[in-house]
């Protein structure tokens, strides 16, 4: 079985032309966008899938995944006449500094988007506060139901913890793994050699990165390959 999620960019901040990371997954019946950032808007409009989005999970809060989350919303509120967007922001901190700032762009948060720390029961936050960067509250999301579960690990400097632990792998089989993968040594993204003894253990995908940088001893699959969306 393939894993129901399909990229709408792939690339890291500055890879333009692989698009913002950014993904939709379709799960118990709903269809949640992964992270907004300035790419994302445009390409939603161009494959018409403002009005399909029925949710938006945010890792943190950089540029490039969130940067047009203000411009769907006003899309979705002004042009499609549709109710506020369910919006999860999975650690307090996160959800904190997402309303802030919503509210700066966009005044009176509630027209716009229904913002929570969560949407149970079958999309659990795996906090990541400060593994990405010192000052950036952050989170990876799990989804869970019969057919399997979806880690989704958003930026960060290591394998997301869960990974490192065998109880937790075992309790979530089958597991797709989707992990931000670096192809040089950074403090905020994770060294594609640090994924490798998950390679075997889980079915594991990397993104945020641009699949021409990779050395030739990587073993981590890349969604660029089979999960970006086939009208990009």
């Amino acid at each position: 079985m393939k894993p129901p999620i399909a990229f709408i960019g792939a690339g890291g901040a500055h890879d333009v032309h692989l698009g913002n990371s950014a993904a939709l997954v379709e799960w118990e019946g709903k269809t949640f966008l992964i992270d907004c950032g300035f790419t994302v808007y445009p390409r939603l409009v161009q494959l018409g899938l403002i009005e399909k989005i029925q949710a938006v999970c945010i890792t943190h809060l950089h540029d490039d995944h969130i940067g047009s989350l203000s411009a769907l919303l006003y899309h979705r509120h002004f042009i499609s006449r549709l109710e506020p967007l369910l919006v999860i922001a999975g650690t307090p901190e996160l959800h904190a500094k997402l309303y802030t700032l919503l509210h700066f762009l966009m005044g009176e948060v509630e027209r716009f988007a229904d913002l929570r720390l969560s949407y149970p029961p079958y999309v659990e936050p795996i906090p990541t506060n400060r593994l990405h960067a010192p000052h950036m509250p952050s989170c990876g999301y799990l989804f869970s139901g019969k057919g399997g579960h979806l880690l989704y690990s958003g930026d960060i400097g290591e394998p997301i913890p869960v990974l490192k632990d065998p109880s937790w792998k075992a309790q979530h089989q089958p597991l797709w793994a989707f992990h931000d993968v670096a192809f040089r040594r950074s403090p905020t993204h994770c060294y594609y050699e640090e994924l490798h003894p998950f390679v075997e253990e889980v079915q594991i995908w990397g993104y945020h990165c641009d699949p021409a940088q990779a050395p030739s001893d990587n073993r981590v699959p890349l969604v660029h390959s089979e999960f970006l969306l086939a009208a990009l």
